[in-house]
């Protein structure tokens, strides 16, 4: 069998005669009207004889780029897409005149959702993809050679699917990874690094330089950015873009490692945060503060977002440590670190825990003694009928009824309950029980006892006596101590009174029992912080009325939240509000330290 060899010139004359028969670019309108008459696009034939040339006997051996798609005789059909990306295909415009002209193909099948193409026969002969080709069967010209590596792999022919909510640029590493550590530098980069974080420069503007040079070397995402840029303003650090503030390129080819840092950094410390007097640089306290009680209340407990705004603040830690950027400070830095390391498991918990407290006795016995959850049960009101309201929902789950709250407050009374308790309870009944007080109070968790033995099998026979109408949960034990619950509202209690917090000396010894089931004390841990409505009985027993906040063990407040939203707009009357009113009254009404004219929204006059 003799092999066909191209040379340029015949390659020359087969391409000039097929734009000559209608191929893209060139001049022949041969059938158009006909086609037009048929209904068809005119470029339907160009289209069907370009694509059946790109798959035909004389084209596709030779071809190594659509062997790859197609496997060559596997005949694996390939994205349409792809074949309209060629050169002599872009010309036809819209893409759908291309799947819709190839269905009319003899040589051609097109898959019934229009997006992929093959032939209906699968080639026969031999390959470049085919490992000895050496016999001469393929021949082509020696300039357009390429040297072929075997195995010769086949490209994919469907986009790749992302995570729900991802992208292909979000697929990329980001720096934020858990298993994420910096490459080894070079020595000019150790040198640049030791002049910028140079220990002698004041620790703003160390601080002002890693803030950049850790967003370089980071992929700032949406949910990157938004977790860093709320932790710097919490910390101190303003962040505003430069207005008049560009940089052209030959500047800055003109400009060391250090210049461009400055001239493209846009996070600031301001200069009074050098105040010793009035500021302190504390990572920790900072990490903890914002982590308990600033970003759950803006970001609320998501699991992945926890993990996502630790990891955040954990990386920027790291690249302090890494670079020496400012070891005064490394000892409260790796306690932050550690701080965040806390934070993605007990965030978790204490939301399951907010959830599953106070448990069904303490509702039971809120209920019972008309604390917060008595006269919610809505099960046997008409109004809460969801044949006939749709929009109200299943209301089957909101409080519980008196006779079942009758049940398992004295079945917890029965377990652990004392001798005078019990009596009470089964004696003067329920009445004899009076509600001595019901405060607000913050808690923290010292000790959780789980039910022994002895205890679940009590209420295994309970539950065998009221398995037709309820379910018992076994109760265990949740210990607390009184908290001081930090906030700005008890900056103004007299320092000789409270002189370390608003606990009086013999309330820091007080403690509260409450009984509480096991499967609401699955989430708690020691530490856990508390805000509570807590009922106190005649009979001894304290109660969780409700639960207001379930808080982390490090939770701390600091005033930095007071400034996270410390430039509200201005209100101001303008004159055309004021039509009808004198001078005098106009005046009257302007606000105090704030100019009528010349001034923006939200502009502060100077005081």
């Amino acid at each position: 069998m003799s092999a066909q060899v191209f040379t340029p010139e015949s390659l020359t004359g087969s391409i000039s005669t097929s734009l000559e028969n209608g191929l893209p670019n060139g001049n022949s309108t041969a059938g158009t009207k006909e086609q037009a008459e048929n209904g068809e696009h005119p470029d339907a034939e160009a289209i069907r004889r370009q694509v059946e040339y790109y798959f035909s006997d004389e084209n596709l051996p030779n071809d190594i780029y659509l062997l790859q798609c197609c496997g060559g005789r596997q005949n694996i059909p390939v994205s349409l897409n792809r074949i309209c990306g060629f050169k002599r295909m872009r010309g036809f415009k819209p893409k759908k005149i291309v799947p819709e002209a190839l269905r009319k193909s003899a040589f051609l099948e097109i898959s019934a959702n229009g997006k992929t193409v093959k032939r209906r026969v699968p080639l026969a002969c031999k390959t470049l993809l085919d490992k000895d080709d050496s016999d001469g069967e393929i021949a082509y010209h020696p300039r357009t050679a390429k040297e072929i590596i075997r195995p010769v792999p086949l490209l994919p022919q469907q986009k790749q699917e992302y995570p729900p909510g991802m992208t292909k640029n979000m697929m990329k590493p980001t720096g934020f990874e858990d298993t994420y550590v910096e490459g080894p530098i070079t020595l000019a980069q150790v040198e640049e690094e030791l002049s910028m974080y140079d220990p002698d420069k004041p620790f703003v503007e160390r601080i002002e330089l890693a803030i950049q040079r850790f967003k370089q070397k980071r992929r700032m995402h949406e949910m990157y950015s938004k977790v860093f840029n709320k932790w710097m303003k919490f910390g101190g650090v303003e962040c505003n873009p430069k207005m008049f503030g560009s940089v052209s390129k030959q500047e800055l080819a003109a400009m060391d490692a250090e210049e461009i840092t400055r001239a493209l950094a846009i996070h600031h410390v301001p200069l009074d945060r050098e105040d010793k007097n009035q500021w302190v640089v504390d990572f920790e306290g900072v990490c903890k503060a914002f982590l308990s009680s600033s970003y759950p209340a803006q970001y609320g407990y998501e699991p992945k977002q926890i993990k996502a705004a630790c990891q955040v603040l954990r990386s920027f830690y790291n690249y302090l440590l890494f670079h020496d950027v400012c070891n005064e400070y490394s000892s409260s830095i790796l306690s932050a670190r550690a701080v965040c390391d806390k934070a993605e498991v007990e965030l978790v918990k204490a939301s399951r825990a907010g959830l599953a407290l106070p448990g069904a006795f303490n509702v039971a016995a809120s209920t019972i003694f008309g604390g917060y959850h008595a006269g919610l049960y809505s099960g046997d009101k008409s109004w809460a009928d969801p044949a006939d309201d749709d929009w109200l929902g299943d209301t089957s789950g909101v409080g519980m009824k008196n006779e079942e709250a009758m049940v398992v407050f004295k079945t917890g009374i029965a377990v652990y309950g004392t001798d005078e308790q019990y009596e009470v309870v089964n004696g003067e009944g329920i009445k004899g029980i009076r509600v001595l007080s019901n405060e607000t109070v913050g808690l923290e968790v010292i000790k959780i006892e789980h039910a022994t033995q002895d205890v679940l099998n009590i209420y295994d026979e309970q539950n065998k006596t009221w398995k037709h109408k309820l379910l018992l949960q076994s109760l265990g034990k949740l210990i607390c101590k009184l908290w001081p619950i930090p906030s700005f509202h008890e900056w103004d209690l007299p320092r000789d009174k409270y002189p370390n917090s608003r606990l009086l000396p013999q309330e820091k010894e007080k403690e509260y029992e409450f009984w509480v089931e096991d499967e609401a004390l699955r989430d708690c841990f020691e530490g856990m912080k508390m805000e509570a409505k807590v009922m106190t009985l005649s009979c001894g027993l304290k109660i969780l009325d409700s639960i207001v906040e379930v808080m982390v063990s490090f939770y701390e407040w600091l005033p930095n939240e007071l400034w996270m939203d410390s430039k509200p707009k201005v209100f101001r009357l303008l004159k055309k509000g004021l039509e009808g009113l004198d001078d005098e009254s106009e005046n009257e009404n302007k606000l105090d330290g704030y100019a009528e004219k010349g001034e923006g929204d939200g502009d502060r006059a100077d005081e």
